[in-house]
């Protein structure tokens, strides 16, 4: 009827590593999470920024684009000095919105006055202008 257990089944030992880690799970931890640049084996990064203001900039060429920021009141050089000024998170999400631009279709069309809707709000907001609807 007395079995011999192993001593890491022995009642007392899994007691205090069922607590340990009770414990363990108690203490918050703060976990930070961000997309790293990626960089060269000589340790140079490779800046993908450029590529991104190349992107919303060719967004920004097209008609229905120029001309809703026209009808702001944006001239083509105030884009362009804020374009040169925006940080880092701000060009990619423009980046990501003018990506749909591209998109065909019905369905892209509708998305693509979306999305350019939502960049002449972001850009005229970001220059500090009110929109006023009457």
């Amino acid at each position: 009827m007395n079995e011999k257990r192993p001593w890491v089944v022995h009642p007392v030992i899994c007691y205090v590593v069922l607590a340990t880690f009770y414990l363990v799970v108690l203490v918050p931890i703060e976990v930070r999470a961000s997309l790293l640049e990626s960089r060269l084996s000589d340790g140079a990064g490779i800046s993908t920024r450029a590529e991104m203001i190349e992107k919303v900039r060719l967004a920004l060429e097209q008609d229905m684009v120029a001309q809703r920021l026209a009808d702001y009141g944006l001239t083509a050089g105030e884009v362009e000095a804020k374009l040169a000024t925006l940080s880092d998170e701000q060009l990619h999400q423009l980046a990501g919105l003018s990506d749909t631009l591209a998109e065909g279709g019905v369905l892209g069309a509708v998305i693509a006055i979306l999305v350019v809707i939502l960049l002449v709000i972001l850009i005229v907001k970001l220059l500090n202008k009110e929109i006023i609807i009457r």
